[in-house]
């Protein structure tokens, strides 16, 4: 069962990640720990610079809901097929199970 405050940063989370999600974007997923939301952002390895900025975007706009708040990103690059452990609230998952094909 989600509690008032997981709603209120998915939909802060959702509407932050429109518009900013590029094509090496995997996933994106939030979670509030005491006064601290924590962003996390998993990216494909051919993420540029300008990916991970816009992930900090993502947490600008974040935490602009949450001005009581601090914020933490986790930023990281994951290859296909592994996987990274979303936190508690999913924002975002890329679908990837028919595309990735072995070299």
């Amino acid at each position: 069962m989600k509690t008032e405050e997981d709603i209120l940063l998915i939909l802060s989370g959702l509407r932050a990640l429109y518009g900013n999600i590029t094509p090496p974007f995997r996933s994106g997923s939030v979670e509030l720990k005491k006064e601290t939301i924590i962003l996390k952002c998993v990216f494909d390895t051919n993420a540029t610079e300008d990916d991970f900025e816009l992930a900090s975007i993502i947490a600008a706009e974040i935490i602009a809901d949450f001005p009581n708040y601090n914020i933490e990103e986790i930023i990281i690059t994951v290859p296909q097929p592994a996987s990274a452990e979303p936190l508690k609230n999913l924002l975002y998952c890329r679908h990837e199970l028919n595309y990735y094909k072995e070299p």
